[in-house]
Parts: C-alpha cells; sequence; structure tokens
C-alpha cells in the first residue's frame, strides 16, 4: 500500500497533488548540506504529515490532545459535543 494516497487520519486523499510521498529529514539539517543530501538522514512521508505535524514540531507548535486539524482528540470536549 502506497502511503501516498491517504490522508494523515488514514481516509482516501482525493487531491492528486497530494498523492506523493515526501522525503522528510529525521533530523533537521538547518541548511547544513551534509545532512541534507545523507540518505541515512531521509524517511518518506504523507505530505500530510510531513507539511502538518512535522513541520508544527519542528517550530514548536504541535498541539497536544488534538488532532492535525486542531479538533479536540477528547469526545467529551465541548467542540465535540453534539448539537441536539
Amino acid at each position: 500500500m502506497n502511503t501516498g494516497y491517504l490522508r494523515i487520519d488514514g481516509s482516501p486523499q482525493t487531491n492528486p497533488k497530494r498523492m506523493h510521498l515526501v522525503v522528510d529529514h529525521v533530523i533537521q539539517h538547518k541548511g547544513d548540506q551534509r545532512l541534507f543530501w545523507d540518505p541515512t538522514n531521509w524517511q518518506p512521508l504523507c505530505p500530510d504529515h510531513h507539511d502538518i505535524v512535522k513541520q508544527q514540531e519542528e517550530h514548536g507548535t504541535l498541539r497536544t490532545g488534538t488532532d492535525v486539524t486542531g479538533r479536540p482528540l477528547d469526545p467529551s470536549h465541548p467542540w465535540n459535543a453534539r448539537k441536539a
């Protein structure tokens, strides 16, 4: 199964421009050409994981307790309450 055809939540990717895998750097290269081109520092990621989760981790903005859209994971959170 090619994970580039799935979104981060596991649902099928419908945007043809995002049906690919992205080469991610395990250790941030920060302009270091040795790290940038070192294949042992590469890992394949789906575009959603690379562009959302990985970037939030690197910038220190990853919100714990939420999914990648910012929606709370706790089903009892008021945001997730069903409207009657």
